[in-house]
């Protein structure tokens, strides 16, 4: 595949301002606020700006360290990742994963959060997937935090998986990829919930100035749409209602396809998918005929594993009785504890004395053996199926 790299030029205008958030009350990790220049195509100046959040303890903001970037999905913005504490609970996937080891940088995609807001035309999920490429290299170069990281995860929510999808397989330049919330199916009823309509016509964006091309979810959708019941806190939704984000519709129509395509095979990475067992978009019925089954972490591998090479090593977890938002579930701190783990066993990390070189685990000739390192929820590639 073709690897676009930034000129020295664009990564020259990776000049950020950090300013440092309290620490975490259990822990010595701190939120970091970063504005980042970026172009919406190769070749295109880079005039559009994108905001993101850097966690991280001291001991990951050295040279050669593992980061994820994290990218959110439809709706949405950063703060997906670090939602917030409820009824002292705290929601942040951001923190707790850099409190277990690894750094997180969050982005604002163009269109959401406090980046750039362009035609809603121009941010396609091809266009975002660039995005994130560029956020990649500003991590390695040490644009970010002024550390040089050694290996970067890229890490997804729902939409924002596929734009993963896009990014690794295009531009070849991450050493791991997580996926959340989506695998290579999606939902008749999702297809059909009529749950989005123009931005511009919801209270909360009537006055924002967005074209009619930005979308958001109609008023008391996201119940059925990102939760199920009783697996969530009822302030955490109401919250969710409130904070809601817009969406380009070109985005979505662009990345949609590549949901059932081949496109992935192109990944030459370790990949992880994370499903929550009661998704609304992504387990059941589909258009094409088929019934994704979410029943266990090993199924999920075994129905996603003809789009992936052998060198993605593709694994699944599955969240019981989670919906589509992980990282807002009660039980978020299963996804925290799948990623960990490996993020650990497949990429590694510095900091950790123990190495895991995932090509010295146990293969055989049906590929990696169930749990292979991963906790009780997650699994490999059943015996028989490839």
């Amino acid at each position: 595949m073709k690897r676009l790299f930034l000129t020295s030029a664009i990564a020259g205008l990776f000049a950020m301002a950090i300013a440092a958030s309290p620490a975490h009350a259990d822990s010595d990790e701190a939120c970091r606020s970063a504005v980042l220049p970026e172009a919406l195509a190769e070749g295109q100046p880079a005039n559009n700006t994108v905001s993101g959040e850097l966690c991280a303890t001291q001991d990951e903001l050295r040279d050669g360290t593992t980061v994820q970037l994290l990218i959110h999905g439809a709706t949405y913005n950063h703060d997906y990742w670090n939602f917030g504490k409820f009824n002292g609970i705290e929601y942040s996937y951001a923190r707790a994963v850099a409190a277990r080891g690894f750094a997180t940088f969050a982005i604002d995609l163009p269109g959401a959060g406090a980046s750039s807001h362009p035609e809603s035309s121009q941010v396609t999920a091809q266009a975002a997937a660039f995005v994130a490429h560029q956020a990649v290299q500003a991590l390695r170069n040490g644009s970010i935090g002024r550390v040089q990281y050694g290996k970067v995860i890229i890490v997804g929510h729902s939409l924002g998986s596929v734009v993963v999808w896009l990014e690794a397989s295009t531009y070849a330049d991450v050493d791991g990829v997580i996926v959340t919330g989506a695998a290579h199916s999606i939902t008749t009823k999702f297809l059909t919930a009529n749950a989005l309509y123009p931005a511009v016509k919801d209270p909360k964006f009537a006055n924002s100035g967005l074209d009619s091309g930005y979308l958001t979810t109609v008023p008391d959708t996201r119940v059925t749409l990102f939760y199920s019941a009783p697996d969530f806190d009822p302030a955490v939704l109401a919250a969710d209602e409130d904070r809601k984000d817009a969406v380009p519709a070109a985005e979505l129509s662009s990345g949609l396809p590549v949901v059932t395509s081949t496109a992935t095979l192109a990944i030459r990475v370790p990949v992880l998918t994370i499903l929550g067992s009661n998704d609304f978009t992504t387990c059941g019925p589909n258009p094409q005929g088929g019934n994704f089954d979410c029943s266990s972490g090993a199924a999920v591998a075994t129905q996603d594993a003809p789009f992936y090479s052998p060198e993605a090593k593709i694994h699944g977890c599955i969240a019981p009785g989670s919906g589509h938002d992980l990282s807002l579930a009660i039980n978020h701190d299963l996804q925290v504890a799948d990623s960990v783990s490996w993020s650990s066993t497949f990429v590694g990390q510095t900091r950790f004395s123990e190495k895991h070189d995932p090509d010295s685990l146990d293969h055989s000739d049906n590929g990696l053996p169930w749990n292979d390192g991963l906790p009780w929820n997650c699994g490999g590639i059943s015996s028989g199926s490839k």
